[in-house]
């Protein structure tokens, strides 16, 4: 992180590309990270996290050479790039893969409580990418069991990762926490010594006492980070409590904005994509470069939530690419470059999980096949929570609505990848997301499943 980095790329044969224009985009979709053409730069289409980040190493055009240079590395770099080249009788492209790293601070170790004779000891440390592992090793070298693991991401992408561990008397010498980046094969390390007297040999209520004498001198600044914390987990099960089932709405697709590459089903419950384009009536509504299709319902006040469950046949599910989310209803469906001003998703891809601008890998493992897209018209905030067990996955904050209204927005670019609409009830949803709320349960929305990949 924050390092430069040259991206190899050339013809073969060597030859001069000084007149040939040169592209290099993100993944498989047209995000353009820079463009060259006739011996000039063009910044028209670049996304913006690279602006004034790039260049195309001039040196060795001649040569055949079309090195990228990419400048202050963030997370959001990490992933796959695409090197296309053309004139007007050839065509050809390359990928490569970069993956991004930082190692983050020392763990901090300090004193959690009294439990069952032992002692709870946390460990925290930030600013890893990608997430990094947590363990606890004793004197001997033998790991020790965690009680309890979390992560968290800030706004530039970094990991902090936080575990505890109750420590008894029969744990000798000092205590270690190690955290360890898996990409890197680097790790840090902290050590603490836990005396005699806190264990069981000492009164409970001297143990009491001296680890509040400790606490006091450690847990104020800890206790405040855990409270805003616990503070805002509590607003967010409340949000999902009083969201889910009673909230729920019924979606069906709109044929008329489905791609020519996306069969939607005569009842409007199931799209398809296929290898060929379809006949269809060539309307303004239609999407023409992207494999996407609308939901029929508009949202401009409330809050509104549906289910998607995502399915790929055989065995291309790592291949396969689909985004489920929403959009404004004025979004611009004949746009060539990747759709997404606008749009509020989560896309999956080479087999992780994503939010569609950020593009920060989400750790999830399994990555869930069914999720409920939550939308707060009135908060502007778009959520998505694991419908297997209640987690809550990724929430956009702020989002800019503008005025428009919103319809559900769906993305397949796999071919013979299927979503398909079902009916759910309130039962089937996870007992963390049942609770208590003043307005009665409606009928579950319909269960949307997955998408694929369209090529321009």
């Amino acid at each position: 992180m924050g390092q430069d980095v040259v991206l190899r790329c050339y013809l073969s044969p060597r030859q001069d590309a000084r007149s040939l224009e040169v592209r290099w985009i993100r993944d498989n979709i047209s995000e353009t990270v820079h463009h060259y053409r006739n011996g000039q730069d063009l910044y028209g289409e670049q996304m913006g996290a690279y602006a004034g980040r790039t260049e195309l190493v001039r040196d060795g055009l001649s040569a055949g050479s079309l090195d990228l240079r990419i400048t202050r590395l963030r997370p959001s770099d990490d992933g796959r790039y695409i090197c296309i080249v053309k004139d007007a009788d050839a065509y050809d492209k390359a990928t490569v893969d970069l993956e991004m790293s930082a190692t983050g601070t020392d763990p901090h170790l300090s004193l959690g409580g009294y439990e069952a004779r032992g002692v709870w000891v946390l460990c925290r440390s930030a600013g890893w990418y990608p997430l990094p592992q947590l363990l606890w090793r004793d004197a001997r070298g033998q790991h020790l069991p965690s009680v309890s693991q979390t992560h968290s991401q800030d706004q530039e992408g970094l990991f902090e990762i936080e575990g505890a561990v109750i420590v008894t008397g029969s744990v000798e010498g000092p205590l270690s926490c190690v955290v360890r980046s898996s990409r890197l094969q680097q790790e840090r390390e902290s050590s603490l010594h836990i005396s005699a007297p806190f264990f069981h040999n000492a009164q409970p209520w001297m143990v009491a006492l001296a680890l509040v004498l400790v606490l006091l001198a450690v847990s104020i600044g800890l206790g405040v980070y855990l409270f805003r914390k616990q503070e805002k987990k509590a607003a967010e099960l409340a949000w999902r409590k009083c969201l889910l089932p009673q909230n729920t709405v019924k979606i069906t697709l709109d044929p008329h904005t489905a791609h020519p590459l996306l069969v939607v089903s005569k009842d409007h419950r199931s799209v398809r994509r296929e290898s060929k384009s379809q006949q269809v009536h060539n309307s303004q509504d239609r999407f023409k470069y992207w494999c996407c299709v609308l939901g029929h319902e508009e949202f401009e006040e409330g809050r509104h939530c549906w289910e998607v469950e995502v399915e790929v046949e055989g065995e291309l599910e790592n291949e396969s690419c689909w985004a489920v989310g929403v959009t404004r209803a004025s979004v611009n469906k004949k746009e060539k470059n990747y759709p997404k001003n606008g749009i509020w998703a989560l896309m999956y891809q080479q087999g992780q999980l994503m939010p569609l601008t950020s593009r920060i890998h989400l750790p999830l493992s399994p990555v869930p096949t069914r999720i409920w897209v939550c939308l707060d018209c009135t908060q502007q905030q778009v959520s998505f929570i694991n419908a297997d067990n209640g987690v809550e996955i990724y929430t956009f904050t702020a989002a800019s609505f503008n005025g428009d209204s919103i319809r559900p927005w769906f993305l397949l670019e796999t071919e013979g990848t299927q979503l398909c609409l079902k009916d759910s009830t309130p039962q089937t949803l996870s007992p963390a997301l049942r609770g208590s709320c003043d307005s009665p349960a409606t009928p579950a929305s319909p269960l949307l499943g997955p998408a694929g990949a369209a090529q321009e």
